[in-house]
């Protein structure tokens, strides 16, 4: 592998872009990129592999926490790459699906994957409801084979890419997932939940662009429905344990269960967001997510136990 470092003024001291040579394949990728590509400690390989994508996967969401909080927080969330490389990658801040999948669609594409954006209507085993597309995935094509790659669905998300093997049980780290082909080029993605499988979200074959994935994002930001501005949400997850902040509740399972603990203050909420998901925010800022989603949740526990 050749790398050569370029830059529009020639100094190199600037570096724009990366380029890339691999046995006659060149491709340049930009800062935002390469940062993101060296921050999870990965190597491209000489051709395309599935090996890269699983490990691409099975990092960034070990490493970069799933979160409602710049939604919650009310701020404004752009979908421009640099950005979302600052907030994620630089930052540590996190996101939700529309910025984790954007980050790993381009740089899958930058290295030459067959790579297609599709949008999810995400039903949570709720098949009444009438839900829009507001969830960004991957659609990964290699030597043939279709996988969905997804970086962006928190705790019940699949740490490595699942084949569009119908009705076959996909096992991934502490998870097992199948396909489900609904017709019309509609497929559910399930996941095993005890006995039974839930599903998650319905996505299909048609082709979206970044226009398409404006109006999911705006709704699941902006729209008081939604379910990011309703909770607060934070996930990190392994092979071997997911852990998950949700309101009032931080959940840890691994081999031997699920477990949860109350968070019962504003010291302890501060203390797991940085133990636990690298995430240090203002005294402030943390309290006034502790009264505004943690205390209600609380309050109505005591008052179900007093009852």
């Amino acid at each position: 592998m050749l790398i050569l470092y370029s830059s529009d003024s020639g100094n190199l001291g600037c570096i724009p872009y990366l380029l890339i040579i691999l046995k006659g394949r060149s491709m340049s990728l930009s800062s935002s990129l390469q940062n993101y590509l060296s921050d999870l400690g990965l190597v491209v390989p000489e051709q395309p592999t599935i090996e890269f994508v699983q490990a691409l996967q099975a990092e960034h969401v070990a490493r970069y926490s799933f979160n409602s909080l710049a939604v919650v927080l009310g701020e404004e969330i752009s979908l421009d790459l640099e950005e979302i490389s600052q907030k994620i990658v630089t930052r540590g801040l996190g996101g939700y699906c529309f910025e984790h999948n954007k980050l790993t669609f381009e740089l899958l594409k930058a290295l030459g994957y067959d790579v297609q954006l599709k949008l999810a209507r995400v039903l949570n085993n709720n098949f009444e409801r009438e839900a829009g597309r507001t969830h960004r995935v991957t659609l990964l094509t290699l030597e043939g084979v279709s996988y969905l790659v997804d970086t962006g669905f928190g705790g019940n998300g699949p740490i490595a890419p699942l084949r569009l093997d119908i009705n076959t049980q996909q096992v991934v780290g502490l998870d097992r997932y199948r396909m489900l082909a609904k017709g019309k080029g509609e497929y559910d993605l399930q996941v095993c939940k005890g006995d039974d499988y839930f599903t998650l979200y319905r996505f299909d074959s048609a082709a979206y662009t970044d226009a398409d994935c404006a109006l999911g994002h705006f709704y699941s930001h902006k729209n008081p429905q939604a379910v990011f501005l309703k909770n607060l949400m934070v996930t990190l997850k392994k092979a071997d344990q997911t852990v998950a902040l949700v309101n009032a509740e931080f959940i840890t399972r691994d081999q031997q269960g699920e477990r949860k603990q109350l968070v019962e203050s504003h010291e302890l909420l501060g203390n797991i967001l940085d133990s636990e998901f690298d995430i240090v925010l203002e005294p402030a800022v943390v309290e006034h997510l502790f009264i505004r989603f943690l205390a209600p949740m609380l309050a109505a526990d005591e008052v179900g136990a007093t009852s």
